[in-house]
């Protein structure tokens, strides 16, 4: 069996993540975890998938869109991604509380490993789908940039919380 990442928009309603499990059910994919987004244009569901070593990630989309899944992204994954999601955030924070200067590093692992810098002059906090920025703690802005997935308000809400814990273990070291 082979782990995937998969992401997918489905419409806030009742019924169509169960349309969308049943679509990957039927090619013998297990959802192992799943998270969901709210956005405005609807519920970003991210998995962790298992599927058959011989689904190519053509027919995993496929499947997902067949599932009334929209905008599909799916990644190959390792075991690495097993550990569950509140269980790794607490320990990038922990990781932060103990070192500030780390920010910028656990910034990209929460992101799923994208590229942090630091702001320009044109940058301003805010979300963009390839682009996230967050104030930094030491002044200006720290920038997060990736192709795929888009980011969503929730991951910008995550990387606020995480400069908070920067801020708060700067202010009572």
């Amino acid at each position: 069996m082979a782990l995937w990442r998969v992401r997918a928009t489905v419409d806030d309603r009742p019924g169509y993540l169960a349309v969308l499990a049943a679509s990957l059910a039927l090619k013998s994919v297990n959802i192992v975890a799943v998270q969901v987004h709210s956005t405005e244009a609807g519920a970003v569901d991210d998995f962790l998938v298992e599927a058959p070593e011989s689904l190519t990630a053509e027919a995993l989309v496929e499947a997902i869109r067949r599932g009334r899944g929209r905008d599909p992204w799916v990644c190959r994954a390792n075991a690495r991604v097993l550990v569950d999601e509140p269980t790794r955030v607490l320990g990038l924070a922990a990781t932060v509380a103990i070192d500030p200067a780390g920010l910028e590093s656990a910034l990209s692992a929460l992101l799923g490993g994208c590229e942090v810098t630091r702001g320009g002059a044109d940058d301003r906090p805010g979300l963009t789908p390839g682009v996230l920025v967050v104030a930094d703690p030491d002044g200006g802005l720290l920038v997060a940039r990736r192709d795929e997935p888009a980011f969503t308000p929730a991951e910008y809400a995550r990387a606020q919380a995480l400069v908070q814990v920067a801020v708060a273990a700067t202010a009572y070291a």
